[in-house]
């Protein structure tokens, strides 16, 4: 684990211990679910024998586990949803998963870095290199074109294009938006790893969004728990 994400798990599950302690079998049973998916994520680890997976090379087997990460990541992400839609607070729940919660939440609460961090590294990259620029612009593409993808999401797809061609602004709530069409095309599509891409910059890519994506979720569930915490104090 990387050690920024050890450091906010750690935060993490000592908040969590606290609040079970004080809540004990009260403890909301979906908090008890997205906490067991998150270690999950976190902690998952994925080999292919090679034997009937379309997976003989290298590239192609460290491409398909980082996919897997990212997706068992997107399942924590939904859990942690469930759970604060029950609570009433911190998110529209009749927004998009990917928009639940407000650029000023996350601000408040300090996540709205991890996905800065992640959209500038993106950004870099792109201006950079020309050959992740051609291929993180088809990937786009491909999703814009995609008719399972769902009008938001095209618009979002869209904003990363205005964004690194054009040097238009947008938010960083949009890199959510952007592992949601990810996990749409790999669950809706059975889309292969590669996505069209290198398998060097399809890495770079997932690991990308998986990293920036563990922190984001580490911080806003810690806020959140620390707020019920002294709320039902």
């Amino acid at each position: 684990m990387e050690k920024d994400v050890a450091k906010l798990f750690q935060d993490y599950d000592r908040n969590f211990t606290k609040l079970y302690g004080m809540l004990k079998d009260e403890l909301p049973k979906r908090l008890t679910l997205f906490n067991i998916r998150l270690r999950l994520a976190l902690d998952i680890q994925v080999a292919f024998k090679g034997e009937v997976s379309l997976t003989k090379t290298k590239s192609v087997r460290d491409t398909y586990v980082l996919l897997v990460r990212l997706m068992e990541s997107w399942n924590a992400y939904e859990a942690l949803f469930n759970y604060v839609k029950d609570t009433k607070k911190y998110a529209n729940t009749n927004s998009s998963i990917s928009k639940a919660y407000s650029e000023a939440f996350l601000t408040e609460i300090g996540s709205i870095q991890f996905l800065r961090e992640s959209l500038d590294n993106l950004r870099q990259q792109f201006i950079s290199n020309d050959r992740f620029k051609k291929d993180f612009t088809q990937f786009l593409q491909r999703m814009i074109d995609d008719e399972h993808i769902g009008a938001s999401l095209t618009t979002s797809c869209k904003k990363f294009i205005d964004c690194f061609e054009k040097g238009k602004n947008i938010s960083p709530v949009e890199m959510i938006a952007l592992i949601y069409a990810e996990r749409n095309m790999y669950y809706h599509n059975g889309a292969a790893a590669k996505m069209g891409m290198s398998y060097k910059n399809r890495q770079y890519l997932l690991k990308t969004f998986t990293e920036g994506f563990h922190k984001h979720i580490l911080l806003l569930i810690t806020k959140i728990i620390e707020k019920e915490y002294f709320e039902k104090k």
